[in-house]
């Protein structure tokens, strides 16, 4: 074979395996996240304040947002059953059922999505807090060790989804009784699968979440189907090897 033809052959090759490349990395998810608190939590204490040491993210519903390719979606969810049963139960209270659209993006690539929900809450914290990793101790008066005051949310933090040869969750949040001053923490990363139902909870709150893979409609962000067709009730999983039901239970 002549050099010409090599040197062109191997120029398709590297287009097709650009193009190949693209594709993966151009595929979108929908996350959904359905946010609930445990009734029976509300007698536990939690050793004090505490606020999420969070790195950049996006806040969803903004422009930012939107052109970085995380898009909210409201209509078609798959946890909709999910969040009345959780609603319409004596032991939780649903606090949030939120999804949105996101690129697949790698461990260097992934962006956070940042989570602020409920009442504003001031807080004091130390000036400096380089010591801490993912939870900053705090309390609702300024002292001579936290002379900094910031505001915080009932539930505070992030939700970080990255793709690798399994999808992961990373899960950074606290959830803050102004009553009772206390915070409860919820950090975690989880290995997942595409279509599975994970349930990840402390005693005092909890979500349960789906990542299904987007299959475009016409290009749109408004039309998208997903990849099934149709999405079968199954139980959650809490990565543990236990199965846990579909919501908490009346």
């Amino acid at each position: 074979m002549n050099k010409p033809i090599i040197r062109r052959t191997l120029q398709i090759l590297a287009i097709c395996t650009l193009g190949l490349a693209g594709s993966v990395q151009a595929r979108d998810y929908l996350v959904e996240v359905v946010l609930f608190e445990t009734l029976e939590g509300r007698e536990m204490t939690a050793g004090g304040l505490y606020y999420p040491k969070l790195e950049r993210g996006l806040r969803l519903a903004t422009e930012a947002a939107d052109a970085a390719g995380f898009v909210q979606v409201e209509l078609g969810l798959s946890l909709t059953e999910n969040a009345a049963s959780i609603a319409n139960s004596r032991r939780y209270r649903l606090i949030r059922h939120l999804a949105w659209r996101q690129p697949g993006l790698d461990d260097d690539s992934a962006i956070p999505v940042s989570i602020s929900l409920g009442n504003t809450i001031p807080l004091y914290i130390p000036d400096d807090v380089g010591e801490f990793d993912e939870f900053i101790p705090a309390s609702s008066s300024a002292s001579p060790e936290r002379t900094r005051q910031i505001t915080t949310s009932t539930v505070n933090g992030s939700i970080k989804v990255r793709l690798g040869r399994f999808l992961h969750m990373d899960t950074l949040l606290v959830y803050t009784d102004p009553d009772s001053q206390q915070s409860f923490r919820l950090s975690q990363s989880r290995k997942m699968r595409s279509r599975e139902l994970h349930y990840i909870d402390n005693p005092r709150f909890g979500l349960l979440t789906r990542i299904l893979p987007i299959e475009e409609a016409d290009g749109s962000t408004d039309d998208v189907t997903l990849d099934d067709s149709a999405i079968e009730p199954d139980n959650a999983s809490d990565g543990t090897g236990d199965e846990g039901p579909d919501a908490p239970a009346n």
